[in-house]
């Protein structure tokens, strides 16, 4: 039988790897390609977004972030980047807030964003139908 000091350090373990897990999991949801919500499939989709842990990329715009805040207990990240579109640079800070769904609030844009992995392609021609002559 397993005595109570090493019970308890098998508990401590699972428990810290647990937590770890949870943690990770929470800090990535944000690092994705995204696409406006009810947009078309993220080929040629001029409102992609790319969010990584150094950089968000846009159409003709790219940022690199200066710092990255997560807020306790919440699935929101606060991101300070600077930004530039070849000609001119600015800061910008922007707030990411996880919705039901893996749909994200960006503010102060007001924009939902939805994965690029979940968008479908619009329904096509089914091939195994002949068009009508």
């Amino acid at each position: 039988m397993m005595d109570l000091g090493k019970r308890s350090k098998i508990c401590s373990v699972a428990a810290v790897l647990w937590l770890v897990s949870q943690t990770a999991f929470a800090e990535e949801w944000w690092k994705d390609s995204f696409a406006t919500e009810g947009s078309s499939q993220c080929d040629n989709n001029d409102s992609i977004v790319t969010f990584t842990g150094k950089a968000v990329e846009m159409w003709e715009v790219r940022c690199t972030l200066d710092k990255i805040q997560k807020i306790n207990r919440l699935d929101v990240v606060i991101l300070d980047m600077t930004c530039t579109d070849g000609e001119s640079t600015d800061k910008r800070r922007e707030l990411l807030l996880k919705l039901e769904d893996s749909k994200v609030l960006r503010y102060p844009q007001h924009e939902v964003l939805q994965r690029c992995s979940e968008l479908k392609a619009p329904p096509g021609p089914d091939p195994s139908v002949e068009p009508p002559r």
